[in-house]
């Protein structure tokens, strides 16, 4: 691993800000971003913008505005040299390109690239800096569960009020967060390729679970929890099949013996089995496992309190999204939020709502940079916060 310099960081970092344009487009591949400089100067740079499309190294060598030769190539991801895929490799045009410098943000853990992109670059006579930069890597976390772990990225997000609770007295539905916060909510979702609710969700809120009041990045897929096959045919879910997938996952005794099978597969439902820890209670690793084969790298997991404390005992999560309210809602009966049993590595305020992150320090997760949603930049006071990337690449 290269020692490089504050100056080979700060445009690795560019490239790590830039690559965050293609969020929600290039999934199931990963974000990357490339800059090419040339004495001091960026003279051409590019992202992945979207699934099948050139990757961010061809569009960078595109965007210049000068020769590349002799430049300095700052990309988040190890070039790619295989060739059983959509498109060309990366190598051969950096080559052809006779760039001098390649600064590698991380290997690809792509086996079928790892280590091999960075060896050819060098033995066609091209130095190759490999930095292993927290940043780059943690761009990859989506990709990284599936390609590594064979599972999705996995994300917890809820709601809760001053006093901790979810919901109102009983279980009632309340509305907890303010509408910024919600729209937050809908932009994460579209950048997801699936968000995933238990069935004591369902038949509490009858929820759509689609993404409203922002524009969808692409498809999202709609997975329920349902261990004994529960879901009603009148809740807005399967009444709403036409907007979007929706996936059964319950228990392998149900999908044998349930008379609701037939009604939901005829309506469109899709219904998959999954083995079961003990009644009522589905194997989250085997779910997982079976959610990846679906081609899902990244997905939302909106629990109640039960469910979420399901995910943080078996370890199978990497992050969880807080949303505090200011209000309370008091109550014995209502239920309480489940407690994240990690220490919160970043927090902002929304209008008034706190959203806190939380990382599972045995999850997908490299470093300091909390996310591929939101990205660290300096308060005022001094302290940390985080922010949507659309809004600080804007104004910078």
């Amino acid at each position: 691993m290269a020692s490089v310099g504050t100056i080979d960081r700060d445009f690795l970092h560019q490239a790590v800000r830039l690559a965050m344009g293609g969020r929600g487009h290039v999934e199931p591949n990963p974000m990357v971003g490339c800059i090419l400089v040339k004495d001091g100067r960026v003279i051409g740079e590019g992202f992945h913008e979207r699934f099948g499309g050139p990757h961010a190294e061809p569009n960078a060598l595109g965007a210049c505005a000068e020769s590349p030769t002799g430049a300095t190539v700052y990309v988040t991801l190890e070039p790619c040299c295989h060739t059983n895929k959509k498109t060309p490799p990366c190598v051969p045009a950096l080559v052809a390109a006779n760039v001098a410098r390649v600064v590698v943000g991380c290997v690809d853990p792509n086996p079928q690239v790892s280590g091999r992109g960075i060896e050819q670059l060098r033995s066609a006579g091209v130095q190759v800096d490999l930095v292993e930069d927290d940043c780059c890597r943690q761009l990859l976390a989506p990709f990284v569960a599936a390609t590594v772990h064979r599972r999705p990225y996995v994300t917890l997000k809820w709601a809760q009020s001053a006093d901790g609770k979810v919901a109102g007295p009983g279980g009632k539905r309340v509305r907890i967060s303010n509408e910024a916060s919600h729209r937050v909510i809908h932009e994460v979702r579209s950048r997801c390729d699936a968000v995933l609710v238990g069935i004591g969700t369902v038949m509490a809120d009858d929820p759509l679970l689609t993404v409203r009041g922002v524009e969808p990045k692409r498809p999202l897929l709609r997975i329920v929890l349902d261990s004994d096959l529960r879901l009603p045919m009148h809740s807005q879910l399967v009444r709403t099949i036409d907007q979007g997938r929706v996936i059964d996952f319950c228990s392998k005794e149900a999908a044998e013996y349930s008379g609701t099978r037939a009604a939901l597969a005829s309506v469109g439902v899709e219904i998959h089995s999954v083995p079961s820890d003990r009644p009522g209670r589905l194997n989250l690793e085997n779910l997982l496992s079976q959610i990846a084969r679906l081609g899902i790298t990244h997905l939302l997991v909106e629990p109640g309190p039960a469910l979420a404390q399901s995910f943080f005992a078996c370890g199978c999560w990497d992050r969880a999204w807080v949303f505090r309210s200011p209000k309370k809602i008091g109550g014995p009966t209502a239920p309480t939020a489940a407690e994240p049993p990690a220490n919160a590595v970043a927090q902002t305020t929304i209008d008034g709502d706190v959203l806190t992150e939380y990382l599972n320090p045995n999850g997908i997760y490299f470093g300091p940079f909390p996310s591929a949603d939101f990205t660290w930049v300096e308060a005022g006071s001094g302290k940390s916060e985080f922010r949507i990337p659309e809004t600080r690449i804007k104004s910078e």
